[in-house]
């Protein structure tokens, strides 16, 4: 079976692959980009060992075969990564991470086009529902994934570095 990433390559115009420590110095550039998301948690500037974190990062009870840390490319230039735990915390669940755009190539309607794709692969591969969490201060993350007709269905505490913060957790069924 081919990779997730080679997959949605073919449904979308970028070129997917699956993000590794060579990618570190154009996602930390991809996420700097987001300082006000940042700031929500962090009390100083965005570290380039923060910004990469997620590539050797995992789930607590997911194994690292589950984790998919894609990033999307037009030429060399990274510009989205999207964070993916299949089959977590149940089977045929998904839970999505972060998902960031470099907003001077991508609209926000493209934003959605490949949020729309990435789904409809994860239906075809047989997840029935997506899951993730949106901290309650970020009200342009909201905004998105309210508009992407997800549905909040709890609050909850969570960590985030050394910090507590509400949350909203949201899903779709797909």
């Amino acid at each position: 079976m081919q990779t997730l990433a080679k997959q949605l390559a073919k449904q979308l115009p970028y070129d997917v692959r699956e993000l590794t420590h060579n990618d570190e110095d154009q996602i930390y550039r991809l996420q700097k980009q987001h300082q006000a998301f940042f700031e929500l948690f962090l009390d100083h500037k965005l570290t380039k060992r923060e910004a990469v974190s997620d590539l050797d990062e995992v789930a607590s009870e997911a194994m690292a075969a589950q984790k998919h840390y894609l990033g999307l490319f037009t030429g060399d230039k990274l510009v989205a990564t999207i964070d993916l735990t299949v089959d977590y915390p149940l089977p045929q669940l998904v839970w999505l991470g972060q998902y960031f755009v470099d907003e001077n190539s991508i609209s926000e309607s493209d934003r959605t086009e490949i949020l729309n794709q990435v789904l409809l692969l994860l239906k075809k591969l047989t997840a029935v529902q997506v899951q993730l969490l949106v901290l309650k201060d970020d009200q342009a993350g909201q905004h998105f994934y309210d508009n992407a007709q997800f549905e909040r269905v709890s609050e909850t505490r969570t960590q985030v570095g050394q910090t507590f913060m509400d949350a909203i957790i949201y899903q779709k069924t797909l």
